[in-house]
């Protein structure tokens, strides 16, 4: 940050009564103080506005905050008891295996107080004819455990990389003081030439 400082010039001599004589003119004059005074006005202004400006300037350097963003989360699905595992590669993305119809869930960080307002799955690939790839965001009590759906939805009527809007309403809106939330995956078991491969659970919200 820049320095700002100013030296006052004008300083004060006391009269005396009944010896000094109030004069215009001279070291001592009100003309010579007068304008000793105006001077430092003038200087005090010009430090007022430097500091408006250095003052601007860093206000012009604070980002803002955008109104909508969109998250990302790698698929790192954690295996549900009773099911099969999703396949995790390298990438961080989820395949599903040939030998068992895989099920796993995915614990999300959202900023607090923000509101949902969409969920897209982006992957490729298709579950075997008749079965489908079904995907549930909730949320989950902080005090009992109870589960609340926010959105579900599946293959059959929504294909991956499809946007699907969340219907306004209070689970939209992030509490992290009362619930966590979470998203979840259940497909059918892989085919050999083009198993169902998640990328990104990807949450578009709002900020406060």
């Amino acid at each position: 940050m820049a320095d700002f400082s100013y030296t006052p010039k004008f300083h004060h001599f006391a009269w005396v009564d009944n010896i000094d004589r109030c004069e215009a003119g001279g070291t001592n004059g009100f003309n010579i103080r007068f304008e000793t005074i105006e001077n430092d006005l003038q200087g005090v202004s010009t430090v007022v506005a430097q500091i408006g400006t250095e003052l601007d300037r860093l206000g012009a350097r604070v980002p803002t905050v955008p109104r909508t963003v969109t998250a990302s989360f790698a698929p790192t699905l954690q295996p549900v008891q009773g099911s099969g595992a999703w396949a995790l590669q390298n990438s961080g993305n989820a395949v599903a295996p040939t030998s068992a119809a895989p099920a796993g869930v995915l614990a999300l960080a959202l900023p607090d107080r923000v509101t949902m307002t969409s969920v897209r799955v982006r992957g490729r690939g298709a579950a075997p004819s008749g079965q489908n790839t079904v995907f549930f965001l909730n949320r989950v009590s902080l005090t009992d455990g109870a589960v609340q759906k926010v959105v579900s939805f599946d293959t059959g009527t929504v294909p991956l990389d499809t946007e699907v809007p969340l219907t306004p309403s209070e689970v939209n809106v992030v509490d992290l003081a009362n619930y966590r939330y979470v998203i979840s995956a259940n497909s059918g078991v892989g085919t050999v030439p083009d198993p169902v491969t998640l990328v990104s659970f990807q949450i578009t919200y709002t900020n406060p």
